[in-house]
């Protein structure tokens, strides 16, 4: 959910398109969760609100590519201006949802529950797509290193730059899993992915190709398996493949998600002949983390829409208009404090 701030003139709007889109199919994964909305195809019943959920590894890859641009990440200053970005906007909707929670007889997260929200620790029934803060907050606390690391193997010849680009996803997933047990491996992965591709871009086109080929090869590998086992009678899958099974769909999950920004770009860029603003877009781009934030609460939690109008078609986009309401509030709120915290930091300094 990282914002680009540049001008337009040097704004790459085929991000921009990405990111709206991995917006609209999370906001749509939660309400096909809430409904459980399935299709029943030959004897498997699928179950989509799985596959939109793309859009979070979505975000994790163009994060990822953002930050890869960087050529050097001061470490303090990158801290001091990519956390307030998260903290202050989530701080504020957790404080507020905790007023509003324990004034509430529809929730009940006691104090255990505003702890973990607090801390990141964990989540609380109808917030549990809080999740996603902790994960992008430890990418970003990781980034400086993997830019380095990063930088460094994007200056290597093709081949060195392959091998140490999946020498340092395979140390990222065993350091993950051996110390940091409570991070999905294949998440961070996708983050660190996305600095990596950044650096493909700049190489050669043949590198560009490849990976977009292996990206799509993985798709076509890993998918049919997961649709064979999930969705269609099969025997038990022997206990060593089970207990992996879960790794296997996540990096199914990652090259999907992958696979849609890289499309998503492709056609963006392939139609798009305006050399002007994309209003659309660039409000998206200002927003779409609030929206993350808050559109949970209409739609799945028991605040959700759903819950106090039966009729979906009035329901569904009633909470789209709150989220976009509420989301517009909680940027406009946080803005705000964030230019006083920063007055007040700044006076300090001086002091």
């Amino acid at each position: 959910m990282e914002i680009n701030r540049s001008s337009n003139s040097q704004k790459d709007y085929s991000i921009s398109c990405a990111r709206f889109i991995a917006m609209c199919l999370i906001v749509s994964c939660h309400m096909m969760q809430r409904d459980d909305f399935s299709t029943d195809i030959h004897g498997a019943h699928i179950g989509w609100a799985f596959w939109f959920n793309i859009g979070v590894q979505m975000f994790l890859f163009i994060s990822g590519y953002l930050y890869g641009k960087k050529k050097k990440i001061d470490i303090l200053p990158f801290y001091k201006k990519s956390f307030p970005k998260i903290l202050v906007d989530y701080y504020v909707f957790i404080i507020v949802m905790l007023i509003v929670i324990y004034f509430s007889p529809l929730l009940d997260a006691g104090v255990s529950g505003a702890f973990r929200l607090l801390t990141f620790s964990g989540t609380v029934p109808g917030l549990n797509h809080l999740w996603f803060i902790s994960t992008i907050l430890f990418c970003y606390l990781l980034t400086p290193v993997f830019s380095e690391i990063i930088n460094a193997i994007g200056a290597r010849n093709t081949c060195r730059f392959w091998i140490e680009s999946i020498v340092l996803l395979l140390l990222v997933q065993v350091v993950i899993i051996s110390f940091f047990g409570s991070f999905n491996a294949a998440w961070i992965n996708c983050f660190v992915v996305g600095m990596i591709y950044c650096k493909i871009e700049q190489r050669e086109k043949m590198d560009r190709h490849l990976f977009n080929v292996v990206v799509i090869v993985l798709c076509l590998l890993i998918i049919p398996i997961q649709f064979r086992i999930d969705y269609w009678p099969h025997r038990e899958l022997p206990a060593p493949i089970a207990s992996q099974y879960g790794q296997f769909t996540n990096y199914g999950h990652v090259c999907l998600g992958i696979a849609a920004v890289i499309l998503i770009r492709f056609i963006f860029n392939r139609f798009n002949t305006k050399e002007d603003r994309h209003h659309l877009l660039d409000w998206s781009d200002k927003y779409s983390y609030d929206v993350y934030l808050v559109h949970h609460v209409f739609v799945q939690s028991a605040f959700g829409c759903v819950e106090f109008i039966s009729n979906r078609w009035v329901a569904l986009p009633l909470a789209v208009i709150l989220s976009i309401i509420c989301a517009v509030l909680l940027y406009q709120v946080s803005y705000f404090i964030r230019i006083k915290l920063i007055a007040v930091f700044q006076l300090m300094s001086k002091a």
